[in-house]
């Protein structure tokens, strides 16, 4: 694939602006803030603002693709044949503590160590760190900030009514996108395919991640291991505790580069990018090591207490692009002051993959 046909990050066009950002962004934050406050009243701790219910937190690495051609050795990825240590948290989306049988996107962030480069901030330079995030759907539903306002504040209005909330969403225009979600499969997380949803700076170009299960026993567990009424509230951390107590998990760490930004969206993430005509390319291997208590008591607190992730405090070569990003920006900085002041705890970035216990 020549360089000629691929979109650079700076194309006026994949970034354009959008009015009354600073105070859409503003809404969304107070609204975060609100629901984390709807959380403390009900448990009396403080949570994230999305992505609440911690399913397991996992140790691995992640090894870059020897031999790639220099369209795909970007960045994190033009160090050939390089391992870097990292962890991920598998998690739940939505801001509640959601009961594992319910249907709904599930997701995952990354923090990768030992990175070299120039960072976007001070945090990044400090930790040598490169944060990646992922749902398990290609798409997020919130189509641009007007749109997120509204959806976040309907969701913290009905915040302790699903019925109100589904009865207020199945009355806008977009409910079919908005209800999608729920219509995701509820299976064994190392089953899933995650993706980045939004769009990032790659080198000179413009892509979105996604990790794909490599591994057969993987594979078949989206059909060998699905969540149905019988199945206990908790299943998912119990299936990824039972799993990693006996297997290996390996992924592909692919990307999916820009040719067409009037058919491959940047500003708008409701419109995945389609993979047969724009294919994902694989530029790394990830494998999360077996024998590892994913579930333990400290693993579990200090992530969800004192570490913190943002896609903005990593490599320049990495930038997140478009208003959505933009938008997490500040709704994480929001969110993780937030929980800080509510736990009275310190939370903060780490540099070391011994950090996490």
């Amino acid at each position: 694939m020549p360089p000629g046909n691929l979109v650079r990050w700076d194309d006026p066009k994949v970034e354009p602006n959008v009015d009354g950002e600073s105070e859409l962004i503003q809404q969304v934050c107070n609204t975060i803030n609100k629901v984390q406050a709807h959380n403390f009243s009900a448990h009396r701790h403080g949570f994230r603002g999305t992505h609440v219910k911690t399913q397991a937190i996992v140790k691995g690495s992640m090894t870059i693709e020897e031999g790639l051609p220099t369209h795909l050795a970007q960045g994190l990825f033009s160090n050939a044949g390089k391992t870097y240590p990292l962890a991920i948290r598998y998690a739940n989306e939505p801001s509640f503590l959601q009961d594992d049988r319910a249907p709904g996107p599930r997701g995952c962030g990354m923090k990768v160590f030992g990175v070299e480069g120039a960072f976007m901030d001070e945090a990044g330079s400090k930790t040598k760190t490169q944060d990646f995030t992922f749902n398990n759907a290609p798409l997020l539903e919130l189509t641009d900030l007007p749109n997120t306002v509204e959806i976040f504040k309907i969701r913290e209005q009905h915040f302790r009514d699903p019925d109100g909330l589904k009865s207020a969403i199945s009355k806008r225009e977009d409910k079919d996108l908005q209800l999608a979600p729920a219509g995701l499969p509820n299976h064994h997380f190392m089953a899933y395919t995650m993706y980045s949803q939004s769009a990032y700076r790659y080198g000179d170009y413009v892509v979105k991640y996604a990790m794909f299960p490599t591994e057969k026993l993987q594979q078949e567990l989206a059909e060998k291991a699905k969540v149905n009424e019988e199945s206990d509230p908790e299943q998912h951390s119990l299936w990824l505790r039972e799993y990693f107590n006996k297997h290996d998990a390996e992924f592909d760490f692919r990307v999916q580069l820009c040719q067409d930004i009037n058919e491959q969206s940047v500003e708008d993430c409701s419109k995945p990018w389609d993979e047969e005509k724009y294919h994902f390319k694989t530029v790394a291997k990830i494998t999360l090591t077996k024998g590892q208590d994913v579930f333990e008591d400290k693993r579990q607190a200090f992530w969800d207490d004192h570490m913190k992730l943002n896609v903005w405090y990593g490599l320049e070569a990495h930038r997140p692009l478009g208003s959505v990003n933009r938008l997490r920006k500040q709704v994480y900085q929001a969110s993780v002051a937030k929980r800080a002041a509510i736990n009275a705890v310190e939370v903060r970035s780490i540099s070391s993959i011994e950090d996490i216990p």
